[in-house]
């Protein structure tokens, strides 16, 4: 062969070793978990290390635009398989060593800096940062780096803190350096096996050289991200693998450009979506509890998880709160009763049932602090000529309102009446054929009377426009599942793992550093800003006198304070940031009991289905159980988690559950002569809606098998089953 035509041969099998490839030969295994990431296992004895092995690997391809990487830091320790189902992630790995020994930023935050001159009572090893993981771009620029090879601790943090990267986890030793295997010569290969038993346990020639369950994390040359965890000290099943044994091995089997070690050993834990154990989907075999089992993890503070990236986030919620004060009320913002367009039937369909949640019509504010904190202020301020003219008309506004409101707090409005009955008017004018002679509707109340009274609304407007068919109201402990679960006294309340805030800021915290001009504010009622709140810290004082201010829109006009000018419209689109983090914070944990509402809807619509019965089931409750449920079932991307706290609005939007917000699953048959899959489509606030990245097959109409599937591994996220 010409030496020239076999260079290229050369440079071209090289060049085809650059990029990523399934592993084959025997003892492995490939699945595709979702488009664009696959699971690979391997499982005998690995010509590496000459020694029975299991070897588990996720493989994202990172050009992959529906996925991100997310670091998690928590100041408390959890399994990988609680951070696993917080994230809703595909995958999940544990990560670094214990934060005295690394790095660790979250978004833009440090939570380490190697801050404890020792860690197990040894010196801070620097050799644990010698490599960065680095994430940027809210997930989808990853880089792996050797950027804390020979330097001091003192000059790592000095490196990594100037860094502009939001996100750096460190850990060691760097494996695969720009395809340079660096990691077989961490340890000399020459010692013995008795040679490295004489070294300290945590000596890095010892904790390298000998072998143990191993986590690492690579890049290959095409954008491949690989989560990798290596099993062992299971004599016969799996021995685990030395750092040269890892590299080596990685190199091998997918030719990765660069690859670093994270903690391994007891930590070594790996969990994949419908994978490995069917409760928390842990796939290798940890060995906390010396069993050969998936149940023997241990608690850490970092992970990495894969997760899923909704394809329309709302990135302009902030602008459009901004345009729209109306809506900048959030939870308080009164229901659009103005119709909206929906698809027709598919084609030899019909709809014949609504599985329906809605939260109670306008009220009054539902608790007496949001009048009475503002009011004692003020009149603690007018006592010392502190209030300013406006101040003064406030006063006396919000007085004159507190002798007849204070026996209003929590009642539904006429306003809140009328937006129930036109809703249900909609309703049967939108799907006539689930509400023909014959056809039943149940409806079902929280305890609360605004509850209550919004559901005899909505049941009185049905029988008016269909007065033939069967209309039943009830309210009992009995119905605490479907209509507010996670009330305190709840005999039937599910559990699930420990809820997970994902941003470090207190409510309180947040609210300063996003309203640092909040003088400016106060100094429309009071002379004297700095001391008109008396001792109300003005966290706190702006909590109520924004959902005063909100709560307007809800009440009689007759009854409604002034309220003009108290706020800018910035101030006001400010505020509503800062309720919507302190919202986020109180109603994460009730998606746990909140899922029970979910197996509601699934359990009613299956029974009407098999029995051919038409009508509507119908649940009234609250805007904590309606928030729960649309991050429960992901719908229109509220189940997503934004890395940044300060982008949690993309996702979590409090205006977008306004008084009488409601959901209905619509359900579909054939018509009678025609066959074919019951379908469903889901109609939020009168608008069709989408179930986070479940495929329809036509439309906004989803086979219904496919969604109650999709359903029970949502619920499954936050409920022990």
């Amino acid at each position: 062969m010409h030496k020239k035509s076999l260079t290229l041969l050369l440079f071209l099998i090289g060049t085809i070793n650059l990029f990523s490839q399934a592993p084959t030969g025997e003892g492995w295994t490939s699945k595709k978990v979702q488009e664009g990431i696959n699971y690979y296992t391997y499982s005998g004895i690995d010509a590496i290390s000459g020694a029975p092995q299991q070897v588990f690997v996720i493989d994202w391809d990172t050009t992959n635009p529906s996925y991100a990487l997310r670091f998690t830091w928590t100041e408390k320790a959890h399994v990988t398989s609680d951070i696993f189902r917080q994230n809703n992630a595909v995958a999940a790995l544990n990560a670094a060593y214990e934060p005295e020994s690394v790095v660790i930023r979250v978004g833009g935050q440090f939570y380490s800096q190697m801050p404890n001159d020792k860690v197990m009572k040894e010196p801070v090893p620097n050799w644990k940062s010698e490599g960065a993981v680095y994430v940027d771009n809210g997930g989808h620029d990853i880089s792996i780096a050797f950027d804390g090879k020979g330097k001091s601790i003192e000059e790592q943090r000095e490196f990594y803190s100037s860094s502009s990267w939001d996100n750096i986890l460190t850990s060691a030793p760097m494996l695969i350096e720009d395809y340079e295997p660096v990691g077989a010569f961490f340890v000399d290969s020459t010692l013995t096996a008795a040679q490295l038993a004489e070294y300290n346990y945590e000596d890095p020639t010892r904790h390298q050289g000998v072998r143990h369950p191993r986590t690492a994390v690579a890049l290959t040359a095409d954008g491949h991200f690989l989560m990798v965890a290596v099993d062992g000290r299971k004599k016969g099943i799996s021995e685990g693998m030395s750092a040269r044994e890892l590299t080596r091995f990685l190199e091998r089997h997918f030719h990765p450009r660069y690859a670093l070690n994270m903690d391994g050993g007891g930590s070594t834990t790996l969990c994949v979506r419908g994978e490995g154990d069917p409760t928390t989907h842990v796939v290798n075999y940890p060995t906390g509890n010396k069993k050969y089992d998936h149940a023997g993890e241990r608690r850490l503070y970092t992970h990495f998880c894969i997760v899923e990236v909704p394809s329309d986030l709302r990135t302009d919620a902030r602008e459009a709160v901004r345009s729209n004060p109306a809506i900048a009320a959030g939870l308080e913002t009164p229901y659009d009763c103005s119709p909206k367009k929906l698809s027709p039937a598919p084609k030899g369909y019909e709809p014949v049932y609504i599985g329906h949640y809605g939260r109670h019509g306008s009220r009054y504010a539902y608790t007496a602090k949001t009048y009475t904190v503002p009011m004692k202020v003020l009149r603690a301020a007018a006592d010392s000529g502190n209030l300013t003219d406006r101040g003064l008309k406030l006063l006396g506004d919000l007085e004159a309102f507190w002798k007849d409101g204070q026996y209003k707090v929590g009642d539904l409005t006429r306003i809140g009446w009328d937006q129930h009955a036109w809703i249900a008017k909609e309703m049967v004018k939108s799907f006539p054929s689930a509400f023909k002679k014959g056809a039943y509707v149940d409806a079902a109340s929280s305890a609360s009377n605004r509850s209550m009274i919004s559901m005899s609304a909505f049941c009185a407007s049905i029988a008016r426009e269909v007065p033939d068919i069967d209309v039943y109201e009830h309210q009992s402990t009995l119905d605490i599942q479907a209509t507010r679960p996670n009330q305190g006294k709840n005999p039937f309340a599910y559990t699930g793992p420990e809820t997970i805030f994902p941003y470090p800021e207190s409510s309180s915290e947040y609210f300063y550093r996003k309203f640092p001009g909040y003088r400016t504010a106060l100094g429309r009622i009071f002379k004297d800003p700095d001391t008109g709140l008396g001792k109300v810290d003005p966290y706190t004082f702006f909590f109520y006198y924004y959902m005063l201010i909100g709560s307007m829109g809800n009440v009689p006009v007759s009854d409604r304070l002034d309220v003009s000018g108290l706020l800018t419209d910035e101030e006001y689109a400010i505020l509503w940031e800062t309720d919507g983090y302190e919202r986020l914070r109180e109603y994460l944990p009730y998606r746990i009991t909140c899922s029970s509402v979910v197996d509601d809807i699934v359990a009613k619509a299956d029974a009407r289905i098999k029995e051919g019965s038409r009508g509507a089931d119908l649940r009234f409750g609250h805007d904590h159980v309606m928030m729960a449920l649309l991050m429960i079932m992901d719908v229109d991307g509220f189940g997503y988690l934004s890395p940044v706290a300060d982008e949690y609005m993309h996702s979590f939007q409090t205006y977008r559950s306004p008084k009488a917000t409601n959901l209905q699953f619509v359900f579909y048959t054939p018509k009678r002569g025609k066959s074919g899959d019951v379908l469903v489509k889901l109609v939020f606030n009168g608008e069709e809606a989408r179930l986070g990245n479940l495929e329809p097959v036509e439309g906004p109409y989803y086979e219904w098998q496919s969604v109650k599937e999709y359903l029970k591994q949502r619920t499954g996220l936050f409920v022990n089953r």
